[in-house]
């Protein structure tokens, strides 16, 4: 049995970050796992399909959370997550299931950040900051996560309205309306530096 408690990794995941995609699949390229892959063994199965999402997975979380190292353990949740649920799973679009877990345990982590912030600020009288701050980030970190997410969804990785609004568990025309709305602040906020 594979250790899969707090701060052990999975055989099948990567140590270190690629600098390059690998075999991550193209942006809006749809996977599917094969019947005989999801029937040759849980883990070679689950370590062949999800180890090469992993980078992307960081590179979409860190654009939500902001800190790299905070994405990096969110990445390891999800794939604890998706590791947990793998003989569940339909085999349709590895890629999609494992970025809406990784999304919804990131927009958790930033609701508990908020209210660890809000503590702060009630404490010291001092709002958090971070000290990182180009216009591209700057413009995506003022936008509500959703909105970040649902924009990077669509602009980086080329899901459908109809996928983003799946993943997210939101209408089509909800997305639809707040992804119009993302760009519409993003170009205005690059516009005004």
């Amino acid at each position: 049995m594979t250790d899969l408690s707090v701060g052990a990794r999975h055989p099948g995941w990567p140590d270190r970050l690629p600098a390059d995609h690998g075999d991550e699949p193209a942006a809006g390229e749809i996977v599917h796992v094969a019947d005989e892959t999801l029937d040759e063994g849980s883990e070679g199965a689950f370590a062949s399909t999800m180890a090469p999402l992993y980078s992307g997975l960081v590179r979409r979380l860190v654009l939500v959370l902001g800190v790299r190292e905070e994405a990096e353990d969110v990445a390891q949740d999800a794939y604890e997550r998706a590791y947990r649920s793998w003989d569940g799973f339909d085999g349709r679009d590895p890629r999609a299931w494992l970025y809406t877990i990784g999304l919804r345990l990131a927009f958790n982590q930033l609701k508990r950040r908020h209210r660890w912030a809000a503590i702060l600020v009630r404490s010291t009288g001092q709002a958090w900051r971070d000290d990182v701050d180009p216009d591209l980030w700057s413009a995506l970190k003022a936008m509500e996560p959703r909105a970040r997410a649902t924009l990077l969804l669509n602009t980086l990785d080329g899901y459908t309205l109809a996928e983003i609004a799946a993943m997210l568990g939101e209408p089509e025309g909800t997305v639809s309306s707040r992804l119009s709305r993302a760009r519409l602040a993003l170009r205005e906020a690059l516009r005004a530096r």
